[in-house]
């Protein structure tokens, strides 16, 4: 997984003293969060701070949980659609008509998990 952000480059750097007490709390919020760099969750926190989001500082979204019956149905159809659209194509079908509807399902998986598609 690529860090940061495509297209995005950060150019100013800003240096901050901490006592180690100071460093210790802020290590320790950082740490009840999913983030792995200090600098990332100081980055996240500033940012929400300005943008009045609200929630845990620096926390990464997290993906709802999901339906597991749902997702275990949308799984076996997807596996059958698989299975109907290999016979389609053995028979001679539309290729591409084949491959929208697999992408569909595909899709909708993702979104069953909380996914968006990149």
């Amino acid at each position: 997984m690529a860090r940061g952000t495509p297209g995005l480059i950060r150019t100013h750097c800003v240096s901050v003293r901490l006592t180690d007490e100071e460093f210790e709390r802020w290590k320790a919020a950082r740490d009840s969060t999913e983030r792995k760099e200090l600098g990332a969750w100081v980055r996240a926190v500033v940012e929400e701070a300005l943008q009045g989001h609200p929630g845990v500082p620096g926390d990464v979204p997290k993906v709802p949980e999901v339906n597991e019956a749902a997702f275990e149905q949308l799984a076996q159809a997807a596996a059958d659609l698989r299975n109907v659209a290999r016979a389609l194509l053995q028979a001679g079908r539309d290729e591409a008509a084949v491959e929208r509807v697999l992408t569909q399902v595909g899709e909708a998986a993702m979104a069953v998990r909380g996914l968006e598609r990149q």
